[in-house]
């Protein structure tokens, strides 16, 4: 009865330490993702930063008039197309 009693007090206790030990490890491991996204956060900040004072990413070529007018012209077609709803979610019959 005695070896039995050891034994399980001997468990707990190893399951104790591992607990521990895991739970140190977490908390150092959640230490070191705040201080990397951090350093992250202040990389991109500074990136953002340099591209607007230099006006742009280099080697980009301009939008093309021609496929902007498009593009709005498009734009406004399926705007007008969207389907009414009504207040009950049911959609509205198309009146043109």
């Amino acid at each position: 009865m005695e070896l039995e009693t050891m034994l399980i007090l001997t468990v707990l206790a190893a399951q104790g330490v591992n607990l521990g030990f895991m739970a140190f490890l977490a908390s150092r491991g959640i230490g070191l993702l705040l201080e990397l996204f951090q350093e992250l956060d202040e990389k991109l900040a500074g990136a953002i930063q340099k591209v607007i004072q230099e006006g742009g990413i280099e080697g980009l070529e301009p939008v093309n008039p021609l496929q902007a007018a498009i593009a709005q012209m498009l734009i406004g077609k399926m705007n007008e197309g969207t389907p009414q709803r009504a207040p009950t979610g049911q959609f509205l019959p198309n009146v043109e």
